[in-house]
């Protein structure tokens, strides 16, 4: 039994001896490790935090951005309207001089053809009231007749 308590008292110095120097090492592994895992927090936090401004800054941008489209959008829908109004009122000021245009070509067509109307009628006249005068009434009696007539007419045609 002496030999027991030899080997347990031999261990016991023996783990009292590596105890200190291990329990240093361990020590000082787990302070380096934890100082690793704080600055890797550190690390992670601060990229947390730079994550977070960069997010915040592109979600300013890109409501700025939605707001300068609205606003292009909005001069875009203006301008077209505006412009689809000064093409409606050119369109309607051109049809309005074609028209009267038209309307002036047709009625000096109109007149041109009613001027031709009234010699034609009055050449007619003047050779119907000839060719009977010549029937019915003699020379002289006529004549008279016939320039009466014929100053009759142009009266009549002025």
């Amino acid at each position: 039994m002496a030999h027991w308590l030899l080997e347990v008292v031999a261990l016991v110095i023996l783990i009292a001896l590596i105890y200190r120097p291990l329990s240093r090492l361990v020590v000082t592994a787990l302070d380096g490790h934890a100082v690793r895992v704080r600055a890797e927090l550190d690390a992670a936090k601060h990229l947390r935090e730079e994550a977070q401004s960069l997010l915040a800054n592109y979600q300013r941008q890109r409501v700025s951005g939605e707001d300068q489209a609205r606003t292009i959008v909005e001069h875009a829908k203006l301008e077209t309207e505006r412009q689809v109004e000064r093409h409606r009122a050119e369109l309607e000021a051109a049809l309005k001089r074609r028209t009267e245009q038209v309307m002036g070509r047709i009625a000096q067509e109109e007149a041109r053809a009613v001027q031709e109307l009234r010699a034609y009628a009055a050449t007619l006249a003047i050779r119907t009231t000839e060719r009977l005068l010549r029937e019915r009434v003699d020379g002289a009696h006529a004549q008279a007749l016939l320039d009466g007539a014929i100053e009759q007419v142009g009266r009549k045609l002025s």
